[in-house]
């Protein structure tokens, strides 16, 4: 990620660049009657720091002093606009990063993080970068421990070539609930389980993936049928990518299919047609809810595709700024290690060379 395209582009250097281009001054969202600004930012060893406000914009209300008891009345030309940190963690030598945004209630930045800042710098690179949810399987089983499988919802969309008469955005929701589906939570959990553990085992695949990839295909001159020339890519030399390359490439590729052939949803399913049969002959599978829980509030994760399901880390509590670094980068440093990416004892900070003496 500090080597992107054929320019080798930092992505951290990319990321700061672009959170400078915005500034700090006030924008308006229009469609969601909103308003935002990234009113700071701070790059620290090969971590970002961001602080953004967003909030209501354009209509009449008030700030209330829970303190005094008084209210203060604003207008429409008023934002009121909330902070919400966030943090990017973009290692040397490494083809992941990470994300991590604070959450207040229902309130957080990511959205906004990826429109503004993710997406341009995408572009302005070339490449594609794929923000994806991220939680270790240990502590998915840890919150689910003590939970039992309430309810699970498959959404499903009519098969349009058994009727071309039925409309693209019409979704059927099939739900289970009660004792039916209690009774399977501990096989539930495991199947949701599998699902998080084998997406996370490609990610390790597809890093190993990676560097044979960048090495299969070379800039280079080709010629076209109308005898031009044109700068593109073409297929390495067997000086570049040998046959052992290959072979080992093809042996990867073989074993992402394996984990991605087997991380869908089917058993899931298959469980969820054992305590609600559906004819299923002329729907396609969109996606399943799972909600687990012991009593209200319950927590309700969404299985889609390769998606993994999102899993909020709570802290009891608004942290103040150094301690919420310090669990960002304790977490960061964790996660990373464990997806086989090599950082020092002082990350997120560069490591720091040591010179000999007479040097």
């Amino acid at each position: 990620m500090n080597a992107v395209g054929p320019e080798n582009r930092d992505l951290l250097s990319e990321i700061t660049s672009q959170l400078g281009m915005l500034g700090s001054q006030f924008y308006r969202n229009d469609g969601m009657a909103e308003g935002y600004r990234f009113n700071e930012h701070a790059a620290r060893g090969r971590s970002i720091r961001i602080k953004l406000r967003r909030g209501p914009v354009g209509n009449p209300g008030e700030t209330f002093n829970i303190t005094s008891g008084t209210a203060t009345e604003t207008s429409e030309d008023t934002a009121l606009l909330s902070e919400l940190r966030a943090a990017f963690y973009i290692p040397r030598d490494s083809y992941y990063g990470f994300l991590f945004v604070e959450r207040i209630g229902g309130r957080h930045a990511k959205d906004l993080i990826y429109q503004k800042v993710v997406v341009p710098v995408a572009e302005a690179t070339r490449h594609t970068i794929r923000l994806e949810n991220f939680a270790e399987v240990e502590d998915w089983r840890r919150i689910l421990s003590t939970q039992q499988v309430l309810r699970v919802a498959e959404f499903l969309r009519p098969d349009s070539s058994a009727d071309a008469s039925t409309a693209h955005d019409v979704f059927v929701k099939v739900s289970a609930e009660g004792a039916g589906v209690s009774s399977k939570s501990e096989e539930l959990k495991e199947q949701f389980l599998d699902i998080v553990d084998r997406r996370h085992a490609s990610y390790r695949v597809l890093a190993d993936i990676a560097p044979l990839e960048a090495r299969r295909k070379v800039m280079g001159v080709i010629k076209k049928r109308d005898g031009s020339e044109i700068e593109a890519l073409k297929d390495a030399p067997k000086s570049a990518f040998s046959i052992a390359d290959r072979a080992e490439l093809e042996a990867l590729t073989l074993r992402l299919d394996a984990l991605n052939s087997g991380s869908d949803s089917t058993v899931l399913r298959e469980e969820l047609q054992q305590v609600l049969p559906v004819d299923r002959d002329e729907y396609q599978s969109q996606r399943l809810e799972v909600t687990f829980g012991t009593d209200r509030p319950e927590k309700t994760f969404i299985v889609a595709g390769d998606r993994v399901p999102q899993l909020v880390y709570e802290f009891g509590g608004r942290l103040i700024d150094t301690d919420l670094q310090n669990a960002w980068d304790a977490s960061s440093g964790g996660f990373l290690e464990r997806l086989g990416v090599t950082v020092s004892s002082a990350w997120p900070l560069e490591p720091t060379e040591q010179v000999q003496a007479g040097e």
